[in-house]
């Protein structure tokens, strides 16, 4: 089992109010990678919410979002900016 932190360091003020996005130095998201490849996701953000997906790579695809400066942070790694 590993976990993780997504951070967001640009997530656009004009499609996110602030239910939506945490400050860029906050995490938006936490998670876990299961033994078998399930990802559990909890979100960080005013409005909190917890999801599950097949595979990190389906989670992602959905909540990746490279565009908005996403920098994801395995557990016992430095936060990279």
């Amino acid at each position: 089992m590993k976990t993780f932190t997504m951070y967001r360091r640009a997530v656009p003020q004009d499609t996110h109010n602030e239910d939506q996005r945490n400050a860029p130095d906050e995490p938006q998201f936490e998670g876990v990678v299961f033994s078998d490849g399930t990802v559990a996701v909890r979100w960080l953000t005013a409005k909190r919410s917890t999801s599950v997906w097949s595979s990190m790579d389906d989670m992602l695809a959905i909540h990746g979002h490279p565009e908005y400066g996403s920098v994801l942070v395995w557990e016992g790694e430095e936060v990279k900016t």
